[in-house]
C-alpha cells in the first residue's frame, strides 16, 4: 500500500512540473531582421521576454519595453546564430503594452513572453 501512495504521491508532484515547463512560453510574433526598429503590440502581464533565431543570423541592438507611456531600454548588441535563444528578464512582473525592438542582417526570430 505504501508503494501505490508513493507512486500517486510523486506522480501528483512532477506531472504539473512537466507541464507548466512546457506551457509556461507565449508565443508573440516571428520578425524579420534589418530595415526598420519593429515595433510589436503586447498588453499583457510578463516577466520575461525571449528571442530565438530561426533560420540566418540576426542582431539585436536595444529592446525598448513599453509600459504605457514608460520606457526601460535594454541595450543587448548580441548577434543570434540559428537556433540560439536569448531570455531577457525585465526585472519582474510587468503589464508590457509592446516592444520596440531595433536589429540587423537578414535572418528571422521569433519572440516568446513568460
Amino acid at each position: 500500500m505504501r508503494h501505490v501512495q508513493f507512486i500517486l504521491l510523486t506522480t501528483a508532484i512532477f506531472i504539473p512540473l512537466v507541464c507548466s515547463e512546457g506551457m509556461a512560453w507565449d508565443d508573440i510574433t516571428t520578425l524579420s531582421a534589418g530595415g526598420d526598429a519593429k515595433e510589436v503590440g503586447i498588453n499583457k502581464d510578463m516577466q520575461k521576454l525571449k528571442i530565438a533565431c530561426q533560420d540566418k543570423p540576426i542582431i539585436v541592438n536595444t529592446v525598448v519595453m513599453r509600459e504605457g507611456g514608460k520606457k526601460t531600454p535594454f541595450t543587448l548588441g548580441k548577434k543570434f546564430n540559428p537556433k540560439e535563444e536569448y531570455v531577457l528578464d525585465l526585472g519582474g512582473k510587468h503589464h508590457v503594452t509592446g516592444f520596440r525592438i531595433s536589429d540587423d542582417l537578414k535572418g528571422t526570430y521569433k519572440l516568446q513572453v513568460e
